[in-house]
């Protein structure tokens, strides 16, 4: 989604060859970069994954960590009593290209940001919510995905998705103890303690049932997925659909291109 400034016979040669059902690298509209995925890549972190489409140094690389925080419940955060919550924000790093220096991604990452939260924050990610509540009205679990953007070759939407997917569904927990203590008046009240416990770990519930994204891109009178960050710079418009294991759709976004 980094801005490329083509010539006008580089547009018309791009346009003319995906209508023609052609792609400058051999692939077929359809077609994909090759895509490496690794998980347990920030030790630290409760989860993590890194994505890279396309070859070293010339394609698309995305690295997500995930660190899980207890957090007292309040109503004024709009989180549900009984439930938990996954709190997402993605920086384009400035060495991913040169528009992102300074203020330059600004908009970017917003967008980005958005569009993984309307894909894994709620009941349409498949994850149970519910069970990264500790104790209603009093703690709960939240998430925090962050994504740093570390190269921009095109098709950074759908690298992002699987990255943050392959993040959580590596994610482990803590186990919570959850014990009645009564207080000085003698009224049971609820406590947590956290095991500190690397060995003693819990999956996220529902992980298997996430979405999974697809984005296409219009070019001419022709839709691709996976696109260079030339054919990138030439569509007219791009349609982003997550879509659970079940077929059912979880999240759409469409939007323009950022051109130079």
């Amino acid at each position: 989604m980094a801005s490329l400034t083509l010539s006008p016979a580089e547009h018309d040669f791009i346009t003319r060859g995906v209508e023609s059902g052609f792609r400058s690298d051999g692939r077929g509209s359809l077609d994909r970069r090759e895509v490496t995925l690794r998980i347990g890549m920030i030790s630290q972190a409760n989860g993590s994954a890194r994505c890279r489409v396309g070859n070293l140094g010339v394609g698309t690389d995305i690295l997500v960590g995930i660190k899980a925080e207890v957090n007292p419940w309040s109503p004024s955060d709009g989180v549900p009593e009984n439930s938990g919550t996954i709190v997402c924000n993605v920086d384009c790093s400035p060495s991913a290209a040169q528009e992102f220096e300074g203020r330059g991604a600004e908009e970017l990452n917003v967008e980005l940001t958005q569009l993984l939260d309307r894909i894994f924050n709620g009941p349409q990610s498949g994850i149970d919510l519910e069970k990264l509540c500790i104790i209603p009205k009093q703690a709960y679990w939240i998430l925090h995905v962050d994504v740093l953007v570390l190269d921009v070759k095109g098709g950074i939407i759908d690298a992002l998705v699987w990255a943050t997917r392959a993040a959580l569904m590596s994610t482990r927990l803590p186990r919570v103890v959850v014990e009645s203590i009564p207080d000085e008046d003698g009224v049971m009240q609820a406590e947590f303690d956290v095991v500190d416990d690397p060995e003693d770990m819990t999956e996220l519930v529902g992980v298997e049932n996430m979405p999974i994204a697809v984005t296409f891109f219009q070019i001419g009178r022709r839709f691709v997925v996976d696109p260079s960050e030339q054919e990138e710079a030439v569509s007219q418009a791009r349609m982003t659909v997550a879509v659970s294991p079940s077929m059912d759709i979880c999240a759409m976004q469409k939007g323009g291109v950022l051109r130079g």
